[in-house]
């Protein structure tokens, strides 16, 4: 109805004009300008009316979802006058709807061309420009409606998205600081500061935001999620935790989070707090892969075998062609000891397809079990026939000659492997424990040195080398550093812990030694050869009845040569004996 009176009182605006000036006394119109005036008082007032029929008749098709007829209906509105910016916002949001995005954008500029106060229509122009990815015309528009209005909380908050997309962070950060400012107590304002905080890297602002967000509004499940993230970042996992386990107390149905939470358990070696996770939110009926292998791999990490080969099995139903799920069933029949079914599944693998490396080295661990050391061995040579710039063919067959004691074809076969992928630390690191075992320590020294080269960090290359050093009695100050740092990387290592001890032990330092044999001792009990450590180490101090109480436990853990072991065990025994008798 408006449209109606906006036509009535032009149409009284122009008689009163008509009427006051036949009224006046200063100047008599003359009769051809009367009837010119007249004219085009009738010519616009017809544009106009003519303009609201077509654009009436546009609603009416359109509601009888005669769309292209309504489109049209519209299209000769406009033209018929094109001084009203409301039918082109109409035709900007019509072309819209259709797809026609050039044409709306078109459409839109017109209308703001006509009305550059009006809010409305620059943020549809905005928007366009934005979807449209002309990310500076949608900034512009945006900051032209703050100018119009700074409370506007969708401009700030669009304004503040498409700086973040142009990596613009700190002019986000300005703008968002606004609206907060504004409305200090709006929980969107909070939350999407404290995203733009945390883009930043400023991860204490944007805790506090959130916050602060929480604060207004607790149940902010963007804020949730985001505040957990945030604390994973910082390794704050039991917050991280907790913040989740908010979450789904206000929603338990949150699919996002309780997987994430999952994640994090997995993060933490929490299988089983992340298989309870997982399994509430796989639909039984559900055939999709990643979450119910994530279920399968728990099952076969927390040693549930039968409940892993279920789930494979399940997905492989649904799947048959899906390798890597045909993968991981062999590996769980592995496990279990069913090696027949475990064959037939890595069999099954395409040699050539992206398992099949792993398929076939798992085939020849598995003929090897069985005795089949042959064809075992024939397995690996066609591994690296195969996949000659693949290391772990190498390393497997390297690994069973060494098994083998069969000491020359494993050194053959590793240093073929550094002739075809030079530079890999394992192939040298098991190329220096085979040159040890043949009594080549120094060239064993010389594999050990070019491990560590290659990575500063190798703990397990540091240890044997310091510890190799050790027993040899040579470079015990190096010895004594390279056990060391390999003691900064693992901490708690019993092996590497005995290591520093013994290298005390050869530098004379009998008392330190004792004390760290006897912390690796602690670590790893049942090891036989630090117990005779441990006993060595008294011998050198003259507690004779220690050392025998040592040397015999060692022989009940199962010393490798309980010979020579004898030989010690009867000397402090015939010490303590004379101690004794004193």
């Amino acid at each position: 109805m408006r449209h109606h009176s906006a036509f009535i009182l032009i149409a009284l605006l122009v008689l009163s004009l008509l009427w006051g000036c036949a009224l006046s006394g200063r100047k008599v119109a003359t009769e051809e300008e009367i009837t010119a005036r007249q004219e085009r008082a009738k010519l616009h007032l017809s544009s106009r009316t003519d303009a609201y029929y077509h654009f009436l008749r546009s609603r009416q098709l359109l509601y009888q979802n005669r769309v292209k007829e309504a489109l049209s209906e519209l299209e000769i509105a406009a033209e018929a006058d094109p001084g009203a910016a409301y039918l082109f916002v109409e035709l900007a949001t019509f072309y819209l709807r259709q797809g026609q995005n050039a044409e709306a954008v078109e459409a839109a500029q017109r209308a703001r061309n006509l009305d550059p106060q009006s809010i409305k229509t620059r943020m549809m122009l905005a928007g366009l420009y934005s979807s449209l990815k002309q990310t500076d015309r949608a900034i512009a528009e945006y900051r032209a409606v703050l100018d119009l209005d700074p409370k506007q909380q969708k401009a700030r908050l669009w304004l503040a998205s498409l700086y973040a997309g142009q990596s613009r962070y700190e002019e986000a950060r300005e703008v968002l600081n606004k609206l907060v400012n504004l409305d200090p107590e709006n929980p969107v304002a909070n939350y999407y500061l404290a995203r733009m905080e945390l883009e930043l890297k400023e991860y204490n602002e944007a805790e506090k935001y959130y916050k602060k967000a929480l604060a207004i509004r607790p149940d902010l499940e963007m804020a949730l999620m985001d505040l957990a993230y945030l604390y994973e970042l910082q390794n704050r996992y039991d917050d991280a935790e907790g913040t989740y386990k908010k979450l789904l107390e206000f929603d338990p149905e949150n699919k996002q989070a309780r997987s994430r939470l999952g994640d994090l358990y997995l993060r933490q070696n929490n299988y089983r707090g992340a298989l309870a996770e997982f399994q509430k939110i796989m639909d039984p009926e559900e055939k999709g892969l990643e979450m119910r292998s994530k279920v399968g791999l728990l099952h076969l990490e927390l040693e549930e075998y039968d409940q892993a080969i279920e789930v494979f099995n399940t997905l492989l139903a649904g799947d048959p062609e899906n390798l890597q799920i045909r993968y991981y069933l062999g590996i769980a029949y592995e496990e279990q000891e069913d090696l027949e079914r475990a064959l037939a599944e890595f069999d099954a693998i395409p040699a050539s397809g992206p398992y099949g490396l792993k398929a076939r080295l798992h085939r020849a661990l598995i003929l090897e079990k069985r005795g089949d050391v042959d064809d075992a061995i024939v397995t690996l040579e066609e591994v690296i026939e195969n996949h000659p710039e693949e290391e772990d063919g190498y390393l497997y067959l390297g690994n069973m000659y060494e098994t083998l004691e069969r000491f020359e074809e494993a050194e053959a076969v590793l240093r073929q492997g550094l002739k075809m992928a030079p530079g890999h630390q394992r192939l040298h690191f098991r190329l220096g424990v085979v040159l040890d075992k043949m009594g080549d320590r120094q060239g064993s020294i010389v594999e050990m040195e070019k491990v560590i080269a290659l990575d500063p960090k190798a703990a397990n290359a540091l240890n044997y080398l310091g510890y190799s050093l050790a027993e040899m009695g040579i470079r015990l100050e190096e010895a004594e550093e390279f056990v060391k740092r390999a003691l900064q990387i693992k901490p708690e290592d019993g092996y590497i812990t005995d290591s520093l001890g013994w290298v005390y032990f050869k530098m004379g330092r009998h008392s330190e030694a004792l004390e760290w044999i006897k912390k690796a001792l602690d670590r790893l009990p049942e090891d036989p050869l630090i117990t005779e450590h441990l006993g060595d180490t008294y011998q050198a101090l003259g507690k004779w009845r220690d050392a025998q109480e040592a040397y015999e436990r060692a022989l009940r853990l199962g010393h490798e040569s309980p010979e020579q072991l004898e030989s010690k065990l009867k000397e402090s025994k015939e010490k303590a004996n004379i101690e004794g008798a004193q």
